[in-house]
């Protein structure tokens, strides 16, 4: 009886996505359409050059700008190594917020208490402010309800970042089913406009 070849990976495809830059499970899931091949290539280009970029990097910017991207088929990247099927657009509700107010309800968990510049974060922080500086757009942060608090489910260096470089107000995302748990938390916040880069 034949094999069944119908679910079995095509190694050629992948090795040729790993050809292109891309690590192994994001290359296994662009072969199963699962992740737009352009899209990923792009991405893992960026990577490289901002790993160059930032590597011993003693030059912080004084001066940044946030930018953010509130495309609903990337709000999955507010979730750091999701992938598109795992979370439907439609499950997330953009809202505006001010910092100040959001940054005094965290929860300990995603408070901080040294600056985006510290060795102990700096890392990731060069990379958003390499994004930044170019006027590159990136995903908000993720907020969710955690026992009376504001958490950050996903962006948390987003948005110490901003607030460190100034930002007041800024947009943020919510799941729909945890957006009347948040709004009671944060008395500024207002529902955000939907396709839009600001």
């Amino acid at each position: 009886m034949p094999a069944d070849t119908e679910n079995e990976p095509n190694f050629d495809e992948i090795k040729r996505l790993l050809a292109r830059g891309l690590v192994m499970n994001t290359a296994k899931e662009v072969a199963e359409g699962k992740r737009d091949e352009a899209f990923e290539v792009a991405r893992a280009d960026e990577e490289r050059t901002l790993r160059t970029w930032c590597r011993g990097k003693k030059n912080i910017p004084t001066a940044l700008e946030a930018v953010w991207d509130l495309t609903p088929e990337k709000f999955y990247l507010a979730l750091d190594g999701a992938y598109p099927g795992n979370h439907a657009s439609a499950a997330f509700v953009i809202i505006e917020a001010d910092i100040d107010e959001v940054n005094r309800r965290l929860t300990t968990a995603a408070s901080r208490d040294k600056d985006p510049w510290h060795a102990q974060y700096k890392r990731k922080s060069c990379g958003i402010a390499y994004r930044w500086l170019k006027g590159t757009a990136v995903t908000p942060p993720l907020l969710r309800e955690v026992q009376g608090q504001i958490h950050i489910e996903g962006g948390m260096h987003r948005f110490h970042l901003a607030r460190h470089y100034g930002t007041t107000r800024m947009p943020f995302l919510v799941q729909e089913a945890e957006l009347a748990a948040v709004l009671a938390l944060i008395p500024s916040a207002a529902l955000g406009a939907v396709h839009t880069e600001i």
